[in-house]
């Protein structure tokens, strides 16, 4: 069958994971992502399974965002709007399948959800691409004056002796 040739990035059972080097007759070897050789013996590889991410077609990509909780509903919505046209400009991102929604109220942020599969030939590509993008949102959000939000806590604070006053 062919599940994978050199160069592609596997996943062969739940214990062996890396890039294919050599295919021979009798076995297989995979430099893992610690820099190790796996060699794996053919007649294995007849009843595991095998997931070749080396022959995506498109790789995705899934985050949230947070942003302040004092950002207004239209502002919040614009920045979506925002978001979705970065994404169909990108030239490496898949433009017939993608998702960009506000999703939920976090414990220190309203949540902005981004779903998107690249189309780029490799790891590094996609490395690159996303770098691109993540900028090119930051920079949206610096135009739009959003705030990005980070962990928060209020503490109420509570005097007894004011309290027993009448």
């Amino acid at each position: 069958d062919r599940p994978f040739g050199i160069g592609d990035w596997v996943v062969i059972g739940k214990d062996i994971e890396g890039t294919v080097e050599e295919v021979g007759l009798r076995s297989t070897r995979v430099r893992t992502f610690y820099d190790s050789l796996i060699t794996v013996p053919n007649g294995q590889l007849t009843n595991i399974q095998i997931d070749n991410f080396g022959r995506r077609k498109f790789r995705r990509y899934n985050t949230k965002i947070g942003v302040q909780y004092d950002t207004p509903p239209e502002k919040l919505e614009a920045f979506c709007e925002g978001i979705r046209q970065i994404i169909l400009n990108h030239k490496w991102t898949r433009k017939d399948y993608f998702h960009v929604y506000f999703n939920g109220f976090n414990d220190s942020s309203l949540d902005i959800l981004i779903y998107l599969f690249w189309e780029v030939p490799s790891w590094s590509a996609e490395l690159q691409e996303k770098h691109r993008l993540l900028m090119d949102i930051l920079r949206l959000g610096n135009e739009m004056n959003i705030e990005f939000a980070f962990p928060t806590h209020t503490v109420h604070m509570h005097n007894e002796q004011q309290s027993s006053m009448p």
